[in-house]
């Protein structure tokens, strides 16, 4: 290939690869522009807060009957229009909100933390059985953790929304960990970015080993608790 052809073809993708920009751009800005109507951030935090306020509850009552520290962190967030649009692509659907809506399951997500593994199941348990949570789906990535060692119990659920005269239920992904499952998975997500960097690939491994390392010192350290509370 001539040199002329070379140029030109590498003209050619830089072009193909500035439309594909820009098409992207138009389309996060479109699932924006959607998310700005019908009120949708208020009540998707609304059901952040409904969930917040049981989480609260459970805490404190769980709290008074092992009278020990069960929860030590609760968050909430609304994915944005770039998270929405990436997973979207992942998964080869249409690049909109309605399909988002449709077929992904956690565009609320709430996580819950606390000290021992125990107590993840328990608190899952308490959700399941409150009267206005639908369960929808249950993922225990803790019995069974994903392929890069990812551990945590996800709960995918329906909460009803009271809105004025209106009422709909929204739907939510609660995950519950240990401290230890999350502070691995921060590094896992940090990892994620650098997938393509020199070096990735031999921390991803290594990252994979600590996850097992984390599932036993959660065990250990729960079987350490209960030695301690018969003393």
């Amino acid at each position: 290939m001539s040199e002329h052809k070379k140029t030109t073809e590498i003209q050619e993708n830089k072009k193909e690869d500035i439309k594909e920009g820009i098409r992207e751009l138009e389309q996060i800005a479109a699932i924006r522009k959607d998310m700005e109507k019908d009120q949708y951030y208020l009540l998707c935090q609304y059901a952040i807060g409904i969930l917040e306020a049981k989480a609260k509850i459970i805490d404190e009552q769980l709290s008074m009957k092992y009278g020990r520290e069960i929860m030590r962190g609760f968050s909430g967030r609304v994915k944005s229009p770039e998270s929405i649009y990436a997973k979207l692509v992942r998964k080869e659907l249409p690049t909109d909100l309605e399909t988002a809506r449709k077929k992904l399951n956690d565009l609320v997500g709430v996580r819950i933390t606390c000290l021992f593994l125990d107590d993840v199941y328990e608190i899952a348990e308490i959700l399941k059985k409150q009267r206005d949570i639908t369960l929808v789906k249950e993922k225990d990535y803790i019995a069974k953790p994903k392929k890069n060692g990812y551990m945590s119990l996800h709960l995918i659920v329906d909460i009803p929304i009271y809105f004025g005269d209106n009422f709909l239920s929204k739907r939510v992904e609660i995950q519950i960990r240990t401290l230890a499952m999350d502070f691995w998975s921060v590094l896992e997500y940090q990892l994620m970015y650098k997938r393509n960097v020199s070096g990735a690939e031999k921390a991803a491994k290594e990252l994979k080993n600590y996850s097992e390392e984390v599932a036993a010192l959660d065990e250990k350290m729960m079987k350490l608790r209960n030695k301690i509370d018969k003393i």
